[in-house]
């Protein structure tokens, strides 16, 4: 159990250092194209905004990967640790479901949990990111990431791409989640020390 305790430290720890370059790197890509003083030509056009360095697309794409990835496995090794303490320490068995219904009875919406897990899936093994921008003003320059599971030409299914704001939204419910569940664990620690 200390070596799935370190575990999730350490993933945590890689998770927060993947947001930081993820938000680096958007920041980058946005002050790159509102300098450029094309996006008015790019968008009456239909063109695509080639950057001074291209392989910023694909730092994004690294970057967007990294997190998801960072965010199920942090989860993943979470709950090994709490259901193999459930059952070393308390001889309770805990499973993924319990895990569920803590954050649900506390109020929080767990579509994050899936989410995450299905597009880790999808991009780990079917396909790759592919990335846009939805543009929400021209000056100054404010947008939004949209990561595409497939080449869109049309953004009329929201099934086929992830918006910024469901990869803030897993964000913050993966935050909200980890005190909730080891709040739940500590008094499920200080139930069995009572009996």
């Amino acid at each position: 159990m200390g070596e799935q305790g370190l575990a999730f430290a350490t993933r945590k720890a890689i998770r927060y250092r993947a947001a930081t370059l993820f938000s680096k790197l958007l920041k980058q890509l946005r002050d790159d194209i509102d300098s450029s003083g094309e996006l008015d030509h790019l968008l009456s056009g239909g063109y695509v905004y080639n950057p001074k360095d291209h392989r910023i697309f694909y730092d994004i794409c690294v970057a967007f990967d990294a997190l998801y990835f960072e965010s199920r496995s942090t989860y993943e090794i979470a709950g090994k640790f709490i259901l193999n303490f459930g059952k070393t320490i308390l001889d309770k068995k805990f499973t993924e479901q319990t895990i569920h219904q803590v954050l649900k009875e506390s109020g929080q919406d767990v579509d994050w949990i899936d989410h995450i897990r299905e597009s880790r899936i999808l991009f780990f093994h079917e396909t790759a990111p592919w990335i846009a921008l939805s543009i929400h003003k021209r000056h100054p320059l404010e947008c939004s990431l949209v990561v595409m599971k497939e080449n869109l030409h049309h953004f009329d299914d929201p099934n086929k791409f992830i918006t910024q704001q469901q990869i803030l939204d897993s964000w913050k419910g993966f935050e909200n989640a980890i005190p909730t569940i080891f709040d739940w664990l500590a008094k499920e620690i200080d139930s069995f020390e009572k009996k």
